[in-house]
């Protein structure tokens, strides 16, 4: 009897231990199809958003002849808003421009409101959503006249797996035990951005990897490029700004830089440690200035300062 009793004990015990097994497996599967289900639904407002953006289209901006008395206190022409954001302003009041990045899926919309937190998890339509939105920083001044705007504009999107939002910046990833991504950067110096009056061409000036936070540097010194909005915001001048994006990015590219030059600064996370982050610097092409660049005078920056991951990794 005792036998029996103890085979029954062994027998309850895996039909727990199965069923337990089974339950574990079904969460798994709806874990699994809940991120499947959000990552489709992500490209396709994604492919509908990029759909929608037709080609730019500047609307010409005319004022009305002034004198030659009136030309002192004439207002500046009106900001006319492009006929390709004209809908997604529209649809959403939050919009701030455009950005794409040829070679890539990045081919997105731009948001921004008053905090860097609410589009972290919302799509554009304010809709929860993992894969958030590209958006801008809230100190950035981007919808302005030109000499309004900020120097440098930083732009935040989710490194998605799928290649959604700035996925696939990792294109423009480059170390020193990796450098296989320079050869898209040759063939992909610049990226389009606009905001909701003009669009702009920048060439790119940097990429690097780097560190967020201060204990994961010996000195505790970090790089916080991404308040570097005004060069005339304290310590953040130009000059500190330049030092320190040359000295750490991959690739010294031969674009050259002066203090009167617009920047915008795309932030992604990277997956070196936990937090660390991939940023890809551009500087706006200047009037008359050719879009064009001549990659013949870039070369991988050998002395490029990278975190220290051996000191990060035995932290």
């Amino acid at each position: 009897m005792s036998g029996y009793k103890e085979k029954e004990s062994k027998g309850k015990s895996g039909r727990v231990v199965f069923f337990a097994a089974l339950g574990i497996l079904a969460v798994a599967v709806i874990i699994i199809a809940a991120y499947f289900i959000s990552s489709y639904k992500t490209r396709k407002l994604n492919e509908e958003l990029a759909a929608e953006h037709t080609t730019r289209v500047i609307t010409q901006m005319t004022t009305a002849p002034v004198t030659e008395t009136e030309a002192t206190t004439a207002e500046p022409p009106p900001l006319v808003t492009l006929a390709s954001m004209e809908n997604f302003v529209s649809a959403n009041p939050d919009t701030a421009g455009w950005i794409k990045i040829d070679g890539t899926s990045i081919d997105n919309v731009i948001v921004q409101t008053e905090d860097n937190e609410y589009y972290l998890d919302r799509d554009f339509y304010g809709k929860k959503s993992q894969a958030g939105t590209v958006f801008a920083d809230f100190r950035a001044v981007m919808n302005d006249y030109n000499e309004n705007q900020s120097d440098n504009i930083v732009l935040y999107g989710h490194n998605q797996a799928d290649g959604t939002m700035f996925g696939t910046l990792n294109k423009y990833k480059i170390k020193h035990s990796n450098t296989s991504n320079f050869d898209f950067y040759l063939e992909h110096p610049t990226f389009t951005f606009s905001n909701l009056y003009e669009e702009y061409t920048y060439k790119i000036i940097a990429t690097f990897i780097t560190e967020v936070e201060p204990k994961h540097n010996r000195n505790g010194i970090i790089f916080d490029y991404h308040n570097y909005v005004s060069f005339n915001s304290g310590k953040r001048t130009y000059d500190s700004f330049i030092e320190n994006v040359m000295s750490r990015s991959a690739i010294d590219t031969g674009v050259d830089v002066c203090e009167d030059d617009k920047f915008v600064t795309l932030s992604t996370c990277s997956n070196e440690f936990e937090p660390s982050r991939l940023v890809v610097i551009g500087r706006r092409v200047r009037d008359g200035e050719s879009t064009e660049v001549d990659t013949s005078k870039a070369v991988l920056n050998e002395d490029a300062i990278e975190p220290d991951y051996n000191f990060i990794y035995n932290q």
